[in-house]
Order: C-alpha cells, then structure tokens, then sequence
C-alpha cells in the first residue's frame, strides 16, 4: 500500500513553514542572517521593485519569525531552505565505511535519482510517511555527495490543540576522500516510545540497505578498538577527551569529566596519571609501577557505553563536542550525537570535521560486511 500523499501548493508550502519555525532560536538567527547576506530579502519596498526579476522578496516585518514564515511561503525561495537541510548540522549521525570502484555521481545518475540545483529546482509536491515511498534527491558540494530522503511526520500541539506536520530529512552523507559515510537524522519531534520503539533502527536499517542494494556499494561496521588511547594522545592537542562513562568490572559504573579548561584532563584516572608524572621524584619506580598498573587495569577492564570528544579551536565559540555511543541499535552501530552548546557552528563542517578526524586518526576503523 502507498504512503503518498499528494497536496497543492499552499498545503505542502505550510508543512515546510512548519518545519523552518520549530526550528531552534539559534538556527533560526542563522538563516535570517543568511537570508540577507544572500540578497534574498529586502526591508526596502523599492529595492523589491527594482529587483523584481531575482529572489529578493520585500519584508515590512523585521522580526526573525515574521521574515522566515514569508520566505518559506514563497516558492522560489523553497531552493534556500532545501539546501539548507542538506548543508545544516544534525543532532545524529550513523557512520559506516564504504567501498566501491564507482564515482558515486554518476552511480546516482545511473539509477535515475533526480540532483537537486539552486538555479533550476522545482518544488514537487507530494509528501510521504514512509521511507521505502521516498524518491529522494542528491547533492554535490566540495567534492562530497548527499542523498536527502524527506518524511512527513506530526506531533499534538496541547497549546494549540491541533496536530503539526512537519518536514523529517534523512540525509546519507558520503565522503569519498576517507571512504565513509553518515547517516544523518535529528530527534522526531513529540517522539512516542510506545508507537515507534524502533524508529530509529529502522531508519539506519533501510537507508543502509537502500545503499547496498540500489547503489551496490559495500558497506561496513564501524569499529573503535583504540579510540581512547587515540584520543588520550598528548601529542593531539586538537581533541580531547571531555567526558567518558566507565562501567567497572567490580559492577560499579562511574561518569568522568574533564574541566572547562581546554589542557584539563580526566577526574581520578587522568589526574592521578598526571600527578604520578609530575612528582617522579616523590614515587619511587616501584610504587609508580604499581600505581600505574592499578589505573591500566581499570581501563582495561572497563567497558565505555559512551565518550565525549572536544574538538578545540583557537576561538571558542568554534570549539565543539560530540559524544560518541558504542554497540548503539541492537548493538551494531556507533552513533554521534552533536551538542551545540555554546558552539556557534551549526552547519555541517563541525560533522564534517569530526567524522574525518575519528577516521584519518583510525579512532575508527573498518570492521565486518553489512549485509541484508
């Protein structure tokens, strides 16, 4: 049975102005911002008229709310903020390796899936609510390559007492460069346990096995067998360990975080290492020996359910964690979740950069075949 439904113009376009105002204070500064630095809008009525022929469209309401609901209400706008679902950061991400002989554009020509461009895009209006109904589009930008699949999902608004749908993109990332590739998602908006307890691995399950099949890529597992003791490096002052949970063999669990500072290091594990390293001339080599073993054993024996990584900058505003879940749906995949806090970063470079630190360091590495 199908999923799709078809709408006119005016009905697809409010589901997409939805979509733009749940979005979060921050990003929805970010696309104002982007929206006149791109001169897409306009506060002068006679520049509107001048430039009538272009994508500027006149705004009397200045308010960040008032400027997004019109824009997204204007079709020949609807190309900003389709590519801007391709381009923004997600709050999750499923990485897995590929190979494949093939150039992935022409593999996405070949299968007959339609390349999104800014100048000639045209809004197609159907909406669907299952995955497997989705004919997605693909983009190209700096060499790497995405495949958007987009949901129509809803929520109970209680204060307004009505139900919202909204735009959900699911968008598969590839980076030929390091051979990975991501699957990309946010939180579903309202999200009901009791109805979708699987959602999510269904959604990594079927976009996956979409690749496999339709593109006839091989894809493997992501694996972590020296992550900590990578990331723990000194000599890498560009990442850092923020924050780790450790559940003990002795049964116990405990959660370390680091100080603010950018040098700090881990509470009792890293500090005691440190301390141990800084009054040498205190310990003698036999009580650092057994000092050092003690925390080797803890760590060894330790399992990690989750790390956080920060990954520095000079500025911090442009510093960024994310934390990375181990043996994540069914005990299969790694997933990062990327926090924005105080990060100013809210595109996909932060994704970007990450996914290539973790790979080129071989914090992950290549592990089995997925098949389906």
């Amino acid at each position: 049975m199908s999923n799709k439904v078809d709408v006119d113009q005016n009905t697809f376009l409010e589901v997409y102005k939805n979509t733009v105002l749940l979005y979060s204070q921050k990003t929805k500064k970010k696309l104002y911002k982007k929206l006149k630095e791109e001169g897409r809008i306009t506060f002068d009525s006679q520049m509107s008229i001048q430039t009538f022929e272009n994508d500027a469209i006149f705004c009397d309401d200045k308010s960040v709310d008032a400027v997004l609901s019109k824009a997204v209400m204007t079709p020949k706008l609807t190309n900003f903020f389709e590519e801007w679902e391709y381009i923004k950061m997600y709050k999750y991400s499923v990485p897995v390796f590929f190979e494949t002989r093939k150039d992935i554009g022409k593999m996405l020509e070949n299968v007959s899936i339609k390349k999104f461009n800014m100048s000639d895009f045209l809004l197609r209006f159907d909406l669907q609510t299952s995955l497997d109904q989705v004919n997605p589009l693909w983009y190209e930008k700096d060499g790497k390559y995405f495949i958007k699949f987009v949901l129509k999902k809803s929520f109970y608004d209680n204060e307004n007492n009505e139900r919202v749908c909204y735009r959900y993109p699911i968008v598969i990332f590839f980076d030929v460069n390091i051979g990975v590739l991501e699957i990309r998602y946010d939180a579903v908006k309202y999200y009901r346990q009791q109805e979708e307890s699987n959602f999510y691995e269904n959604l990594v399950d079927k976009c996956l096995k979409w690749v496999i099949e339709t593109l006839e890529v091989k894809c493997f597992l992501c694996e972590y067998p020296n992550i900590i003791d990578i990331i723990n490096d000194k000599n890498d002052h560009f990442v850092r360990m923020y924050k780790q949970m450790m559940d003990l063999k002795s049964g116990g669990s405990a959660e370390l975080k680091t100080a603010e500072e950018k040098n700090a290091v881990l509470p009792f594990v890293g500090e005691l290492r440190e301390l141990i390293e800084e009054n040498k001339d205190i310990f003698n080599e036999e009580a650092s020996e057994i000092l050092n073993k003690y925390l080797d054993d803890i760590e060894a024996t330790a399992s990690y359910p989750y790390i956080y990584i920060k990954l520095n900058n000079i500025v911090e505003s442009q510093s960024y964690i994310v934390r990375i879940t181990f043996d994540y749906l069914s005990h299969k995949y790694t997933l990062l979740q990327h926090l924005i806090g105080s990060c100013n970063n809210i595109e996909m470079e932060r994704m970007n950069n990450a996914i290539k630190y973790l790979c080129e360091s071989s914090s992950f590495t290549k592990g089995e075949e997925i098949k389906y």
